[in-house]
């Protein structure tokens, strides 16, 4: 069960907020939405940790941008924070930032009544939250998601990893955070294509859930390009609670939570083919969401317009940019080490129409490589 509240005061130390509440047996959590939320997350902070004695994970770039917001907010509840800072970006997604985490917390003290908050995007969440779960068998940890990928998908959920030798996410935990704290206020911070690859992962919850959201994009493209304050928040909570509401239902991958991979299985495979350098990750799945749709059609599963829809909106945000050339054989052997790959075979998540998805375990290969080349040949046709 997911509930959600909109434009009510959560409780009356911390005012108003959009609180999506992510039912779980054990560890249950809210998300909270809501503008400039980063200057004022003390009491919400108090909330869920009893913690004094915090360690706030995040990058100098980010720290520069929003960083004393949240310490000042800290301060004002007699925490000092000491800081941590991360290299930017997949590349230093790693074991040996990992460790550098982990030596800074037994460093500061950290003991477990202690809690760690990640501050940025997807690679601090990640790295925070498997430090979080590693550091004396789990202390409290808090999600504060600065990136719009990272606010619609990586702080829900409790999935945390690295990348190890050179396949994405091969090292993680499963390891729920106490809350979320989300600022869309500082998505005004994004340039233009980070922007972007955060809304291919909303653009996947409209294909395999909500179809009035994929209209969104189909007929407000112009709005959503141009971060349109009512249209956005609206996007984000929308997507935080379709994410909350599968988690709730399959919190560790052992049914529909796969839904949420749509895309991601190739995707994560261009990631590594490339060295996670030439595309974002929205790219990576955008790429991916169109190659789940072809292979869709190619097995009767979809109509052909389910196919072409998804293109269109694709395109028009922005997110099929000319595809460097890659050895399908060699994209097949990197799916094939996914983890949701099972007994040697790949578990695609594929569409049967807009709204609603299924997964198929066993795909025959020349059907695989057909889509692959014909993805290839579609995508660097675009204007």
């Amino acid at each position: 069960m997911v509930n959600i509240y909109f434009n009510r005061k959560t409780d009356k130390d911390i005012g108003l907020a959009h609180e999506i509440k992510v039912d779980l047996p054990q560890k249950g959590y809210s998300v909270f939405i809501q503008n400039k939320i980063l200057k004022n997350c003390g009491p919400f902070i108090q909330k869920v940790t009893a913690s004094k004695k915090i360690c706030v994970l995040t990058s100098s770039r980010i720290y520069k941008i929003c960083g004393n917001d949240l310490l000042a907010s800290l301060n004002k509840i007699k925490v000092k924070p000491r800081l941590i800072l991360i290299p930017d970006g997949e590349k230093g997604k790693n074991e040996y930032t990992l460790f550098r985490v982990l030596r800074k917390m037994a460093f500061f003290g950290l003991q477990r009544d202690g809690c760690l908050i990640a501050l940025g995007g997807g690679v601090a969440g990640d790295i925070g939250g498997l430090a979080a779960s590693l550091y004396m068998r789990g202390i409290d940890f808090i999600q504060c998601p600065t990136t719009l990928l990272a606010q619609v998908d990586a702080s829900i959920g409790g999935k945390t990893a690295i990348d190890f030798s050179g396949i994405k996410n091969l090292i993680g935990s499963f390891y729920q955070p106490k809350s979320v704290l989300i600022d869309p206020e500082v998505l005004k911070n994004l340039d233009d294509r980070q922007f972007k690859t955060g809304l291919a992962e909303v653009i996947k919850y409209g294909v395999i859930k909500d179809e009035s959201m994929f209209k969104d994009f189909e007929n407000r493209s112009k709005l959503i390009l141009a971060r349109n304050p009512a249209i956005l928040q609206r996007l984000i909570s929308k997507s935080c609670a379709i994410k909350a509401r599968i988690v709730s239902e399959d919190e560790r991958e052992g049914g529909k939570r796969a839904w949420l991979n749509y895309g991601h299985t190739l995707g994560h495979a261009l990631e590594a083919y490339f060295g996670f350098e030439t595309l974002t990750h929205g790219e990576a799945i955008s790429y991916g969401m169109l190659f789940a749709a072809l292979l869709s059609w190619k097995l009767g599963l979809s109509a052909r317009s389910v196919l072409g829809r998804q293109r269109d909106v694709l395109q028009k945000i922005g997110l099929l940019r000319k595809l460097p050339k890659f050895r399908p054989q060699a994209i097949y052997e990197k799916m094939l080490l996914d983890k949701k790959a099972r007994e040697g075979q790949i578990q695609f998540i594929l569409t049967r129409k807009i709204g609603l998805v299924t997964i198929r375990k066993s795909v025959p290969r020349p059907i695989v490589f057909s889509a692959l080349t014909q993805l290839q040949a579609e995508v660097n046709q675009q204007k």
